[in-house]
């Protein structure tokens, strides 16, 4: 018998596949690549001042334009995407859209070719010398992502995106982690399979996604034994082969880990700490960490499993626990109901099967088909973190931001740790750059995938679909708005994260009356004394500023800004607490959860306008002898925010969540017009303080 590849419930012969792709090879009916887009020639006004004091500055260090091969998919018109965003475009949103202070372009390495990224880099430099070195308005840095996924915990080291100090002294192409995920997908010639995902009218059909698989994917890696005049591909499959490749080629880099937590390319039960071991992980490099972005909050550590390897190499389901219910476990239920309905009984042997089965494919895209006939709704806040702000979708708690600080590992007699200081940026697809500066359009301004319109998915995209917001932003202290000003803050660790919103954030160490900024690590042997200061950030003015309008057209600013900028008003938004967590780092890591005591202490504000601010002391540090960790939360009040709730849930009196209203990305619930918006307590997260015990 012929095989059938069978896709929510419909069958698709792979000749058929074959015959639409040598009909759509042949046709010749290929668009074009997408080029660089024009660069708006004027530097956006600033005012120049001369302060004793380090400033605040904005930036998104994490940017992706249709150079990358998924905002490439998601742009095409048979997918009701918006089209081509070239470099230009970021470079034109962070100057007059966004109004940044700093930006990269982050895209996948694997994807491009050489030639991507010279035009990239052309770009970028011309970007950055719109203002001069004397009176710079946005300082531009070259980066690439370094794009890993691994089939399980052991293998998987995930994102990370790699930051250059120079425009200059770059590599002559970016260094990828080789073909992984998509990639694999794309090599492998299944792109045939990309146009039927979707039912779209056939003068929509738009074949230039074939052209830059071709063009991108034909092309060697270097270390296959390619002609030396011939064009190759870079890749490290491991974080220490990336080092080794960083080392060697002299550059001054950062590598950034990001979307760690973030359950669609994590393995369930991946755990940030094997990176510890083996060397993959190089404490001159790795200094930083994304803690949230447009695609979730990857601060938060819980002690939940998604799944249960047994030493046989099978799987069972945990049981529920803590508020968390395991998705397999949830399948199960769904069965059970199911039954129920049908028979009027239970059907526990049924239910315990797809339960092993889902634990099984824990990881796999096609997870929730294994239950015929269930909903969206039906899967109810199954394999979700509870109780915690913006969390990734199908959260995986040991490649949290708290696990990778309270994690140690003793490896040939020397104790190794992390010490990565905090940072938020958007992983915009669509050249955004700094996208959350007002909270609207969750389909440009943010990833959530799926229709602009209307769009019927025979693959319909996952509940990850209602986990997407406009993204964060990296905040620096720096004495000025130059390169390496702000680069030097970056590697000092001098920085915090936003959920999006320009939150002013002061945390230090006082020591001989001297302040010791957030990021610092110090050897003490007295009780620390902390201060700390939040500024609310400011609201907004609808529409944009007047030099927008002198700088670009009507149809860009429509295209582009959606006719909305950052626009500030002289009034702030209130700072409503101030929490401090304490981790204690531990070897012990089977109960990191003791390790972290979160919060720790919580200061309420009483905010007129100035701010909020206090001192504290931690009175336990010099008796209990260990070394510890401190960073601060700074919440805002409540405001309305894209993808504030994603699930909508609906708790009866008990608290239990009976019905979910999801941010539906496609089918008869889509609603175009709906932003998901929901009311959250926007935050600033500053970087850690490292105390090390001095005896």
């Amino acid at each position: 018998m012929y095989k059938f590849l069978k896709i929510s419930g419909l069958l698709i012969s792979p000749f058929l596949v074959a015959f639409l792709f040598v009909v759509i090879s042949s046709s010749g009916w290929f668009g074009s690549l997408p080029e660089d887009g024009k660069l708006v020639y004027s530097p956006r006004p600033i005012q120049s001042e001369n302060l004793t004091e380090k400033q605040i500055f904005f930036g998104d260090l994490h940017v992706h334009t249709t150079f990358s091969q998924d905002a490439f998919l998601f742009s095409l018109p048979m997918l009701q995407g918006e089209g081509a965003h070239p470099p230009s475009d970021a470079c034109n949103f962070a100057r007059f859209c966004s109004s940044l202070d700093f930006f990269s372009i982050t895209d996948h390495a694997e994807g491009m070719t050489k030639q991507m990224w010279e035009d990239s880099l052309e770009s970028i430099r011309n970007c950055d010398a719109i203002s001069g070195d004397n009176n710079k308005d946005l300082v531009v840095f070259a980066g690439w992502e370094w794009t890993q996924m691994g089939s399980s915990p052991e293998t998987h080291y995930g994102h990370k995106n790699v930051i250059l100090r120079n425009l200059y002294d770059v590599p002559e192409v970016p260094i990828g982690a080789g073909l992984t995920g998509l990639d694999l997908l794309i090599e492998n010639d299944l792109t045939p399979f990309l146009p039927l995902i979707a039912d779209f009218p056939p003068e929509q059909i738009d074949f230039d996604f074939l052209k830059f698989r071709d063009e991108s994917y034909s092309i060697p890696f270097c270390d296959e034994g390619v002609n030396e005049y011939s064009e190759c591909k870079e890749r490290a499959l491991t974080p220490r082969e990336l080092f080794n490749k960083i080392d060697e080629l002299e550059l001054d880099a950062l590598v950034i880990p990001h979307g760690t937590t973030w359950g669609i390319h994590s393995p369930a039960n991946s755990n940030i700490s094997s990176q510890l071991m083996n060397d993959n992980h190089d404490p001159e490099k790795q200094r930083l960490m994304e803690v949230y972005s447009g695609h979730g909050n990857s601060e938060i550590y819980r002690n939940i499993l998604h799944t249960k390897e047994l030493p046989s190499g099978d799987f069972e389901c945990p049981l529920p626990s803590d508020g968390f219910e395991p998705c397999c476990w949830r399948a199960g239920e769904i069965v059970n109901q199911q039954c129920v309905e049908e028979t009027g009984s239970e059907c526990n042997e049924k239910a315990n099967e797809i339960r092993k089965e889902f634990a099984k494919n824990s990881s796999g895209l096609l997870r929730f088909s294994l239950v015929e006939n269930a909903t969206q709704e039906d899967w109810k806040q199954c394999g979700q973190l509870k109780e915690a702000f913006l969390p990734a979708y199908t959260y995986r708690p040991g490649m949290s931001a708290q696990a990778a600080l309270a994690s140690q590992i003793e490896e040939d007699n020397v104790l190794k740790s992390f010490k990565l200081g905090l940072i938020g940026s958007t992983d915009n697809h669509k050249a955004r750059a700094g996208a959350g500066y007002k909270e609207f359009a969750r389909k440009s301004m943010g990833d959530s995938w799926g229709a602009k319109d209307n769009l019927t998915w025979i693959l319909p995209p996952e509940r990850g679909a209602s986990f997407y917001s406009t993204g964060g932003l990296v905040a620096v202290h720096a004495d000025r708005l130059e390169r390496n000003n702000i680069y030097d803050s970056l590697y000092e660790r001098e920085v915090y994260a936003t959920s999006g919103e320009r939150i002013l954030l002061w945390f230090d160490l006082i020591q001989d009356e001297k302040e010791i900024p957030m990021g610092s690590e110090v050897s003490l042997g007295s009780n620390p004394k902390f201060t700390v200061k939040a500024l609310g950030s400011y609201k907004q003015l609808p529409g944009c500023p007047e030099y927008v309008h002198t700088s670009m057209s009507k149809e860009e600013i429509s295209r582009l800004c959606l006719n909305e900028c950052y626009n500030p008003s002289n009034e702030r938004y209130l700072i409503s607490r101030i929490e401090v967590v304490k981790i204690l780092p531990t070897k012990k890591l089977d109960s990191l959860e003791k390790a972290i005591q979160d919060p720790w202490k919580t200061f309420e504000c009483i905010d007129n306008g100035q701010g909020c601010s206090f001192s504290f002391e931690d009175k336990e540090f010099s008796n209990s002898k260990e070394n510890a960790i401190y960073y601060v939360r700074a919440i805002q009040e409540q405001t309305d925010a894209v993808g504030g709730d994603p699930l909508r849930c609906e708790y009866n009196e008990e608290g239990e969540c009976i019905k979910i209203k999801p941010c539906y990305a496609s089918g008869p619930d889509f609603d175009p017009s709906d932003d998901c918006l929901a009311p959250i307590g926007e935050r600033a997260w500053s970087s850690p303080i490292f105390l090390n015990y001095l005896n």
